[in-house]
């Protein structure tokens, strides 16, 4: 885990260096190991040498984003039988050490999906979670247009707290180099 964590922090100083915001992903890990996630749910066993190679990036302060994948996650990294990306307390651990970017993984992908009886759940979810981007690659702009207004009626209601967007945009133009006060 030490020589991936090495690798990871000269790709993503590389990446930095040219202006792209390097992005370590998927978060917490294993996402190589279980089922593919883009078609099911998947969940897996976190331990120390999973998560090291984020905590090193992080300690590092070099890394600016970090994706969280869909694995429902135990052990080291527990999620609380939901997919990380949606567990408050795996995105609030995050950032506890963390001010970058939490990005989530694609939203469509069938192991969030299939997690929910909904799009507008999981819209809700998603953002509820704390995540500053979220990747939404769906084809028809209404459906980006919709999932806004869902998100928005959430945050009228109170579900989403307008503090917590505030702050997602802030870091989102900081990350981008605007000084924000």
């Amino acid at each position: 885990e030490a020589q991936i964590a090495d690798i990871a922090q000269a790709y993503i100083t590389g990446l930095q260096s040219e202006g792209v915001i390097g992005t370590a992903k998927h978060y917490p890990g294993k996402t190589l190991i279980v089922k593919d996630p883009h078609k099911y749910v998947v969940a897996a066993e976190i331990g120390k040498k999973d998560v090291y190679p984020y905590q090193y990036l992080v300690e590092k302060g070099e890394v600016k984003a970090i994706m969280v994948s869909h694995v429902i996650s135990s052990g080291q990294v527990d999620s609380e039988g939901v997919p990380a990306v949606v567990s408050k307390k795996v995105l609030d651990n995050l950032r506890t050490d963390f001010d970058g970017l939490i990005i989530s993984d694609e939203i469509h992908m069938l192991g969030l999906k299939k997690y929910y009886n909904s799009l507008d759940e999981m819209y809700v979810g998603v953002f509820k979670a704390g995540n500053d981007v979220v990747l939404n690659f769906d084809s028809n702009p209404n459906e980006i247009y919709r999932m806004i207004q869902v998100v928005k009626t959430a945050v009228e209601r109170g579900e989403i707290p307008e503090t917590q967007i505030d702050a997602s945009v802030k870091r989102i133009l900081e990350a981008k180099g605007f000084t924000v006060r």
